[in-house]
C-alpha cells in the first residue's frame, strides 16, 4: 500500500493549493509548475529540512501584496523563483537591516514611520515594508505625508497599501491619524 502514497513534493502541492484557494476563494487550483520536484527537494534541503518553514513560506506568500497583484493570484510558478520564495522563509535576512530604501529622518514622522514599517515586517508583510521604506515621510498635523519619487508610484502605494498603512497605524496607538500619498514636486 505504501506505493500508492503520494510523494512528498505531491504533499506539499496539494496543501499549497488548498491554503491558496482557502485564501482566495475564486482562485483557480493550479498544476505543479514544471521542475516542482525538484524545486521542492532544493528548497527542503535550504531549510534544513523543516518542511514548517515551507509551509510558512506559503502562508506568507499568500499575505504578500506584490503575490496578490499578479495573475494568477500568488501563482506557484512565481513562488519557486528563488528571489520570491527564500524572501518568504522565516527568519531571512533577519541579521541585517533591509537595504530597501533611504535611512529615515531623526523626527516624529520618521519614528513614526519606522514603527508602521516595522510592525509591517514583523506581520511577515516584509516585501510590502521594503517597498513602503522607499518613501520619505513628514507630519501635517495628525497627518502622516509619505512623499514617493513619481506620480505613478503614488498612484500606486495609494490604491494597493493606503488601509494597510492607515489599519497599522490605528493599531500602533500612533499619533497621526490620517495618511496622505503624494509625489515628490519638481525640484
Amino acid at each position: 500500500m505504501e506505493e500508492d502514497a503520494p510523494s512528498p513534493d505531491k504533499v506539499f502541492f496539494a496543501w499549497t493549493q488548498e491554503q491558496r484557494c482557502t485564501h482566495f476563494p475564486g482562485a483557480i487550483p493550479e498544476a505543479p509548475p514544471p521542475g516542482w520536484a525538484a524545486w521542492y527537494a532544493g528548497a527542503l534541503a535550504a531549510v534544513g529540512g523543516d518542511e514548517a518553514r515551507l509551509r510558512a513560506a506559503w502562508i506568507a506568500w499568500l499575505e504578500d501584496a506584490w503575490g496578490q497583484a499578479r495573475q494568477p493570484v500568488c501563482a506557484t510558478r512565481a513562488f519557486v523563483s528563488p528571489e520570491v520564495w527564500r524572501r518568504h522563509v522565516p527568519g531571512q535576512g533577519a541579521q541585517s537591516a533591509p537595504a530597501a530604501g533611504p535611512a529615515l529622518p531623526a523626527t516624529e514622522a520618521g519614528a513614526t514611520w519606522g514603527q508602521v514599517l516595522a510592525a509591517l515586517h514583523a506581520d511577515g508583510k516584509r516585501y510590502v515594508a521594503e517597498q513602503l521604506a522607499r518613501l520619505s515621510p513628514s507630519l501635517d498635523g495628525d497627518m502622516l505625508v509619505l512623499e514617493a519619487s513619481d506620480r505613478f508610484a503614488a498612484a500606486s502605494l495609494h490604491d494597493e497599501c493606503l488601509p494597510l498603512i492607515e489599519a497599522t497605524l490605528a493599531r500602533l496607538g500612533a499619533p497621526a491619524r490620517s495618511v496622505l500619498i503624494h509625489a515628490a514636486g519638481p525640484h
